[in-house]
């Protein structure tokens, strides 16, 4: 490491001067990072609507989370969803015992986990939950899970849900 010689009492007062300018844009370019990085990541997710699903004389549109990103923040930090509004999590595949949970979300859920369209687990009212640990709500088998408002369909286990992009859904 190389050492820094200051020659005159000259050089001595222009690095303070310098410290004394570098040190407050340091710390003010710290603090600015800081606050946005935070926003950034409580901020909602704002997925465009894809896919509609048709129940009953009811029909739902759908956002669809699929990356690793999307899955993880759902709904979170949402101040409330619209009950004719729900999200499609594409889970890439067939898994087991699929773990969700209610982690910053701000309002109850159903929790639908779905296989081939077909509903294997409903949770009902999943409550929302501001601090860890929160209870893990666990489908059995899903390649998707579907959540809506609490009460918003009349959906059980068993169900096959008509589940379509937008693009091939029919008026």
């Amino acid at each position: 490491m190389k050492t820094l010689k200051i020659n005159s009492e000259k050089d001595l007062y222009a690095a303070f001067k310098l410290l004394n300018i570098l040190g407050p844009v340091a710390g003010v370019s710290i603090i600015i990072g800081t606050v946005a990085i935070g926003y950034v990541q409580t901020r909602p997710q704002d997925l465009p609507v894809t896919h509609i699903l048709t129940k009953g004389n009811r029909t739902f549109k759908l956002s669809v989370a699929s990356t690793s990103e999307q899955l993880e923040k759902g709904l979170k930090f949402r101040a409330s969803l619209n009950g004719s509004r729900g999200m499609l999590f594409n889970l890439g595949g067939e898994i087991y015992n699929v773990p969700f949970w209610m982690y910053k979300v701000n309002f109850p859920l159903d929790i639908f986990y779905l296989k081939d369209n077909v509903v294997t687990t409903a949770v009902y009212n999943a409550q929302p939950c501001y601090k860890t640990p929160c209870p893990i709500y666990k489908g059995k088998v899903a390649n998707q899970v579907l959540e809506l408002a609490t009460g918003a369909a009349n959906i059980k286990v068993g169900d096959r849900l008509n589940i379509q992009p937008l693009s091939s859904a029919k008026e």
